[in-house]
């Protein structure tokens, strides 16, 4: 009899183990959900996207497009993989996964895979994961789109259409070949830009800006007496006709030692004059910035047909830099660079 015990104390035991790894398999089994349409085709964008205010790399507007139907629930296959293969389509990539320019200037848009159950967060194609546990795991039903902003200025219209491939795989034991395969598909999508958040552009009517400084004498730079030499800048800003002008601001890049102090090109080299810089001020007197940090705004004018104007007046003067000043060429060249929006 005690032999008899330990034999249904031994097949019990045996029984729970197999009754355990039943629910698990090395390649996963039919989903309970059905399987995905093949292919899914991505449903049309919608006609208008507004785009709100968002700052350099934000994203201007997103939402969700679906795509076949909801479908899959896989689950407790511990070996098989899934995932999305590398993406075919007519966009350009901006390098940074799954953003493409929407082909309108100032516009990117980032499409990521995720499902209406147990996949909230984007997947950017191509990736591969192994195994399965106790979270099923539904077909990519969606897409999210985001457009982001991916420059300075930000343009309007239509984007052209475009075609977008990639297909959704997992490894099963029930099809063959092993490795069932979803083409998910969008053909011809696109839509049409529309925001009174951005210019679509701001540009100087003139391609430079000369500032005819003379020839002052080398006694006169040294004696603090030569003139201001104003100047100006004009910018006209297009796509925007705001009631609170939005800033335009302004810095500049060139070989400089601090802010307002510009050095003479070819510094140093023979014929050029020793111990001279150019000054460089706004006429209210702040020294022109040579870091973006420092920017300093324009002075809005006027507003035209879809455009605003702004303008920083400035001045240019000789100053020393040492106590010995030598005679020499003195140009020097320095270029601005627009911050907007």
């Amino acid at each position: 009899m005690k032999t008899l015990r330990q034999a249904g104390l031994l097949a019990l035991v045996l029984g729970g183990i197999m009754g355990t790894s039943a629910y698990a398999a090395d390649y996963c089994d039919r989903p309970s959900g059905g399987d995905p349409l093949n292919p899914s085709i991505i449903a049309s964008l919608p006609a208008i996207t507004t785009l709100k205010y968002a700052p350099m790399g934000g994203v201007m507007a997103s939402y969700d497009v679906a795509v076949g139907r909801r479908s899959g629930g896989w689950v407790w296959c511990s070996k098989s993989q899934w995932g999305l293969t590398g993406v075919v389509t007519s966009l350009v990539s901006r390098g940074s996964p799954g953003l493409y320019d929407s082909g309108v200037p100032g516009v990117g848009i980032r499409i990521g895979h995720l499902a209406t159950t147990n996949w909230s967060t984007p997947s950017y194609p191509p990736f591969t994961n192994t195994g399965l546990t106790s979270a099923d795991l539904y077909f990519s039903d969606r897409v999210r789109i985001d457009f982001v902003r991916t420059d300075i200025g930000v343009g309007k219209g239509d984007m052209p259409s475009f075609n977008y491939k990639t297909s959704f795989f997992i490894d099963t034991n029930y099809t063959t070949p092993a490795r069932a395969v979803y083409a998910i598909e969008g053909t011809g999508l696109k839509t049409r830009f529309e925001h009174n958040a951005f210019f679509t552009t701001c540009y100087t009517p003139k391609n430079s800006t000369e500032v005819n400084m003379g020839r002052p004498a080398a006694e006169q730079v040294k004696r603090g007496s030569v003139q201001d030499f104003p100047f100006a800048l004009d910018v006209v800003c297009n796509g925007l006709n705001p009631t609170v002008k939005p800033p335009v601001k302004v810095y500049f890049e060139g070989n400089s030692v601090r802010d307002g102090v510009l050095n003479l090109n070819g510094v140093g080299q023979t014929g050029i004059a020793k111990g001279v810089a150019i000054s460089l001020s706004s006429d209210k007197n702040v020294a022109l910035p040579f870091s973006k940090a420092k920017a300093v705004a324009l002075d809005w004018q006027a507003s035209g047909p879809g455009n605003e104007m702004y303008r920083l007046a400035a001045k240019a003067r000789y100053v020393t830099t040492g106590a010995e000043v030598v005679a020499g060429k003195a140009d020097a060249t320095l270029t601005y660079v627009l911050e907007y929006n």
